[in-house]
């Protein structure tokens, strides 16, 4: 089984590292797939391509079950889940269970993405929703069927749809480079990536 979490982590904070433990602590056999985007559709990097993989690379060393993938990042043209889920199904066979992680904010904009119909015959979902809080799914997701059992995901390459609770983390790509502009010390990413983002003197500027 293959856990695929994408985004373009700009810059990774504690959110998605509590996102990623999850994914691990929820799926121990499988291998976990950071994978960050290049050309994202619907926004804007601030940091190239080169800075964002470094920070995660920076993180990610101490995970044996995280692979961080460049797929998106070799692939021409926008990042779309699609393509990388067709990527996957190329290598891997149309047999192998696939998950997609996505946080609560991804989940609830599933219906706006470039084929979301299609991403959904390829993958299982794992909605990642924040404490205390449920990710309200648009209509396309309705395809799926929602199980508690995470175990029968590992028996079918694509289908369901799994939901699991993350620790309460307000915090956001947007707001760390906000903070950052604004001199507040309170980044809420780890002290490594924190080193990196001064050594380098990224999001200063807007």
């Amino acid at each position: 089984m293959h856990i695929l979490f994408g985004g373009t982590f700009d810059p990774v904070h504690d959110g998605h590292l509590a996102m990623i433990d999850g994914l691990i602590n929820a799926f121990p056999d499988a291998l976990v797939h950071v994978i960050p985007n290049r050309h994202p559709p619907h926004r804007m990097t601030e940091a190239s391509s080169e800075h964002r993989l470094a920070m995660l690379e920076t993180v990610l060393g101490k995970y044996s079950k995280v692979i961080l993938d460049q797929v998106e990042l070799d692939l021409q043209g926008p990042s779309y889940s699609v393509k990388t889920l067709e990527f996957f199904r190329s290598i891997h066979g149309e047999k192998e269970p696939l998950v997609l992680g996505l946080g609560a904010d991804a989940a609830e904009g599933f219906g706006e993405w470039h084929q979301p119909q299609q991403v959904l015959e390829l993958a299982h979902v794992c909605v990642l929703d924040r404490a205390g809080q449920t990710a309200q799914l648009p209509n396309v997701m309705g395809a799926l069927i929602e199980t508690g059992d995470l175990g029968m995901l590992a028996q079918f390459p694509s289908g369901y749809l799994v939901r699991l609770k993350t620790p309460i983390f307000s915090v956001s790509s947007t707001e760390v480079r906000k903070r950052i502009r604004e001199g507040n010390p309170e980044l809420l990413v780890p002290e490594k990536i924190k080193h990196y983002i001064s050594q380098h003197s990224l999001y200063r500027t807007h």
